[in-house]
């Protein structure tokens, strides 16, 4: 993680995986109370993020995390087929009576994996766990 100075947000968007799940991290130093907002792109939905929902606000594209005591906030987000675009926001500093904007992240449209029908494998071997009981029943 890159050394921050005091007053400074640093968002990291990592890929996505299978389910189309992004994980987003904000990373923060000097802030003992304070507010992050974030504003998700078109197609984007909020999952879940490592803060307790009781400090977690979700409105429309809109998501408001109550920073206390912290370094880090991670959060997910699920992207509809094919969309893309920027996640924007911004932080307060309630203690230093600071406040910034977090520069923009872009995440490319079609970056969303979208997970492969199951093979051939997969029946066959659904009809193997089928075929147990019958062949242990000719057996007897």
């Amino acid at each position: 993680m890159p050394v921050l100075a005091a007053g400074t947000v640093v968002r990291e968007v990592g890929p996505s995986n299978a389910g189309g799940l992004i994980t987003v991290t904000l990373s923060f130093s000097g802030m003992e109370v304070g507010g992050l907002t974030e504003t998700l792109p078109e197609g984007f939905t909020y999952v879940d993020s490592s803060l307790p929902s009781s400090r977690v606000l979700v409105q429309g594209d809109q998501i408001c995390f109550c920073v206390i005591n912290e370094s880090t906030v991670t959060y997910r987000v699920r992207a509809s087929d094919g969309a893309g675009g920027e996640i924007a926001g911004a932080w307060w500093d309630f203690t230093a009576r600071t406040n910034g904007t977090i520069p923009s992240s872009s995440i490319p449209a079609g970056s969303v994996e979208t997970p492969a029908a199951p093979g051939p494998g997969v029946c066959l071997s659904l009809i193997g766990l089928l075929a147990v009981p019958a062949l242990r029943r000719w057996r007897r």
